[in-house]
């Protein structure tokens, strides 16, 4: 009977030693693949960081560039209209401010941050950097296409035997004005929100990032009873603006202060400049 008892001893434990073996494996895998994941994700939110620093940073310039230039053109449109003389065909111009590109990681949103949030909000700040550029480029050949188009109306003109300067005039004035009209309404609605969303971003990363960010993340976005009863629930909430919108307003007071902070510094270095 002992013997039986010692073989069956021998015989579980070489059975178990290599089950024991593969378990250990398998539990250092996953241990080690959720290290590496953390620091993934660490740095992924440094990234953020750093890019939407860059990103907000130069979309004030370029706004602070547009306002300069449209106050400029105001000036120009004011003189032409204030000209007098009746054969004076107006000509004035000034150039277009050169403004370099939005910075812009195009990895960013494609980074896994275990935020539908931040993932969403990555997304929009990276068309709507894309489209900032599409448009800055676009006001600067409707410029010059503006210019051009009041050249060519004043050699059409001088061609007649009785050329109407007052008429040139008013028609480079209205033009030059619907032009400045244009970049202001794309400043206060456009780059507006897109300063806003940008802000949204860089608060809610600034929590992810802090020592508590995982349960910041859990109390805003995981499963649980008081937003999702289940997975599925939050998968599909995650889905439409309204998980956005919720957050939106968790973090508004936040985002409203750290833009007015940020408008206080924008106007702070526009008059150290001028």
């Amino acid at each position: 009977m002992e013997d039986f008892i010692n073989k069956w001893q021998t015989l579980i434990g070489s059975a178990l030693g290599p089950f024991l073996a593969v378990i250990l494996s398998a539990i250092g895998f996953w241990i080690k693949s959720a290290i590496e994941e953390k620091k993934e994700r660490k740095e992924f939110l440094r990234r953020i960081e750093i890019s939407v620093t860059r990103s907000l940073d130069d979309t004030y310039k370029t706004r602070q560039k547009l306002q300069f230039f449209v106050s400029r053109l105001r000036t120009l449109i004011t003189e032409i209209r204030a000209v007098a003389d009746p054969r004076h065909f107006s000509l004035e111009s000034i150039n277009f401010p050169t403004m370099r590109d939005t910075y812009r990681d195009i990895e960013a949103p494609n980074f896994k941050v275990k935020s539908y949030y931040l993932h969403n909000k990555l997304l929009w700040v990276d068309a709507g950097i894309k489209e900032t550029g599409e448009t800055v480029a676009s006001l600067k050949s409707d410029f010059a296409e503006l210019q051009r188009k009041n050249e060519l109306h004043i050699i059409l003109m001088r061609q007649n035997q009785t050329p109407n300067a007052n008429l040139q005039r008013t028609d480079y004035a209205d033009s030059l004005e619907s032009f400045a009209n244009a970049i202001d309404d794309f400043v206060s609605r456009f780059i507006k929100q897109g300063i806003e969303i940008m802000t949204q971003v860089k608060i809610y990363n600034d929590h992810l990032r802090k020592k508590h960010g995982s349960w910041f993340l859990w109390k805003h976005e995981s499963t649980k009873y008081k937003y999702f009863r289940n997975k599925d629930a939050q998968k599909a909430f995650a889905r439409n603006l309204d998980s956005l919108d919720r957050i939106d307003k968790i973090i508004q007071k936040e985002v409203e202060s750290s833009i007015a902070e940020a408008e206080t510094r924008a106007r702070t270095l526009a008059q150290e400049r001028t």
